[in-house]
């Protein structure tokens, strides 16, 4: 390697190092943003469901509920994770006895599932804050 082509490299490195940086230590953030985003969203598909006055769109609030349950448990949590990971499972059996009365055609039970979840929900929160 030339002295030039290896001052050409050591100058690309020294302008990608800060970069670099800066993602690494913005990433842990960026997930704790995007998780609290979820939850955000979450807690409105859970009250769009809670409130709704037909089938189809519980279920269709439902299904939001469920695909941000799935996204959150993919992220990492900062905290006591294992007890986050079963908290999302909890969840998720939760969301599917609700799933399951809802293609039943009933509503009520499908509502009351979902307050399980609800109960799961605050019984978690109240274990990792």
């Amino acid at each position: 390697m030339t002295s030039v082509s290896w001052l050409r490299q050591a100058g690309r490195a020294a302008m990608i190092a800060p970069i670099f940086c800066f993602v690494l230590l913005h990433a842990p953030s960026a997930r704790a943003g995007e998780l609290k985003s979820v939850m955000k969203d979450m807690k409105a598909a859970m009250s769009g469901a809670m409130g709704s006055a037909t089938l189809p769109e519980f279920t269709k609030q439902l299904e939001r509920l469920r695909q941000d349950a799935q996204i959150a448990s993919r992220l990492s949590y900062s905290g006591d994770a294992a007890t986050y990971r079963q908290g999302m499972q909890d969840l998720q059996r939760n969301l599917e006895a609700a799933e399951r009365e809802a293609k039943a055609g009933d509503l009520t039970a499908a509502k009351s599932a979902l307050q399980l979840a609800s109960r799961t929900k605050r019984r978690y929160h109240d274990l990792l804050n």
